[in-house]
């Protein structure tokens, strides 16, 4: 079974929502894998003033390969689970960015 089966993904009209679990304090800003529907994205800024929110923007847009300003905090502000839309991506763009860069199930 492909492990991305498993994200949690919703199309709309503006892009794709991504169920994301934030992992501040780490060691590494990166997408680490998926967990429970969610991708997990390690970000070492810590979650203080929104700065680790600002990261994990950064990190989702250089993984995915879209503009920093097409990934936009939906829901989760002060919570690790938090929902992110990506503009300009489908599902099928989304899942092969991520087999790319080996993605998987932790």
């Amino acid at each position: 079974m492909n492990p991305l089966e498993d994200l949690r993904l919703k199309e709309t009209v503006d892009g794709i929502e991504v169920e994301v679990r934030a992992i501040p304090g780490a060691s590494v800003n990166a997408i680490s894998g998926i967990r429970q529907g969610a991708l997990v994205v390690k970000v070492t800024t810590a979650p203080e003033k929104g700065q680790a929110n600002v990261t994990l923007s950064k990190v989702l847009s250089g993984t995915l390969g879209v503009p920093k300003g097409h990934v936009r905090l939906l829901r989760g502000k002060h919570q690790r689970n938090k929902t992110f839309l990506v503009a300009g991506l489908d599902r099928q763009k989304l899942t092969t960015a991520l087999e790319e860069r080996g993605i998987r199930n932790v």
